[in-house]
């Protein structure tokens, strides 16, 4: 039976500083529990830092936590935010969580694994609104496929605490660094990243093996990936990854869109060819020296083009603009998801090409 004062469960909030880890082992003693090390149970009990992930949620929010554990930054984020879902895949916690959902009518408990579940479900506005935050404390093993379902969702930010190796992967911005690797471009080609605070062992109760550092994510406008030809490569490929195509193909199919994301002012190709058939008149001569795309092709005749024979152009055009990357057909004939570092060194230089 969980311990209570005033009728209710021992606030955290109202107990800060040092005192933090005693609420920690007192909750622990009574539920009988042992954290889990296996499912990265190190509970942040530094009260700057905890004030830190709160700041960072604006208060009209709705706030998705992952690891609630202990409720000890539940119940300060329910204190600020709209709405609160807090994710927990441990059920030993249920008494405490449960709780705090009936002292706060706007905490919705769900349990199970971040990674299996549908987050959209719990954040997405009925009317489209991008005002859903992420606050997330992440074990290693889950990191890069939560960072896979988080690129997709309609959120104004993540603020994740994350182990200092993970930390130092998602800053790391030189293929030539120890660190890169495919959370390095998976966060860079999604979000714009920053740094919040390096967290010592001894802001966390039991001490990790490692230190820790508060990262926030801000996902990229969709007028970014228009601007950057590189990151809307690199988009397409962990876009498209699971169904295992190879490389090659994706690049040739996200330089067509990219191609008609500047011609036309869309993203889509059908959308384009159901335009007003006259506007199948390219001018690849003119495409060439305003976006740099088509170059090496011979200027396209006057009359009017079939869908045929822009197709073969745009084709050869894509075929020309990869061999100018430099990608070796190695890579170029792998699924993207199965190329080593090594290799997803040598695509991402060449893509700044």
């Amino acid at each position: 039976m969980v311990e209570r004062k005033n009728g209710g469960i021992s606030s955290i909030t109202a107990v800060r500083g040092s005192t933090i880890s005693g609420e920690i082992l007192t909750r622990l003693d009574i539920l009988g529990i042992k954290p889990n090390e296996k499912l990265g149970q190190h509970f942040l009990i530094d009260s700057p830092s905890i004030d830190l992930l709160v700041e960072s949620v604006g208060s009209g929010n709705t706030v998705l936590e992952i690891g609630a554990g202990l409720g000890q930054l539940t119940e300060s984020l329910a204190s600020k935010a709209t709405r609160v879902v807090a994710v927990e895949i441990d059920r030993r916690f249920e008494p405490i969580l449960s709780e705090l959902s009936k002292r706060f009518q706007n905490l919705q408990v769900v349990y199970g694994d971040a990674v299996s579940l549908r987050l959209e479900d719990y954040i997405v506005d009925k009317k489209g609104d991008k005002n859903a935050q992420i606050i997330a404390s992440l074990p290693y093993h889950i990191i890069e496929p939560f960072m896979r379902k988080v690129t997709n969702l309609p959120i104004e930010s993540a603020t994740m605490v994350v182990g200092k190796r993970l930390a130092d992967a998602i800053q790391a911005r030189n293929e030539d660094s120890i660190n890169f690797g495919r959370l390095s471009l998976l966060t860079q080609t999604f979000f714009d990243v920053q740094l919040l605070s390096n967290l010592s062992r001894d802001k966390f109760y039991p001490p990790p093996r490692t230190e820790s550092a508060i990262i926030k994510l801000v996902p990229k406008e969709e007028q970014e990936f228009r601007a950057n030809r590189r990151d809307f490569l690199l988009r397409k490929l962990f876009n498209t990854s699971r169904k295992s195509p190879l490389v090659g193909n994706v690049l040739k199919e996200a330089l067509e869109e990219f191609a008609f994301s500047h011609s036309n002012g869309t993203l889509s190709k059908r959308e384009s060819n159901q335009r007003d058939r006259r506007s199948l008149r390219v001018d690849l001569k003119q495409a060439r020296q305003e976006y740099n795309i088509f170059g090496g092709l011979p200027i396209v005749p006057k009359h009017s083009t079939s869908m045929t024979d822009r197709d073969h152009l745009i084709r050869a055009g894509e075929r020309a603009i990869i061999d100018s990357m430099g990608v070796p057909e190695d890579i170029l004939g792998k699924p993207f998801d199965r190329l080593n570092n090594d290799e997803l060194r040598i695509l991402s230089k060449a893509l700044r090409n």
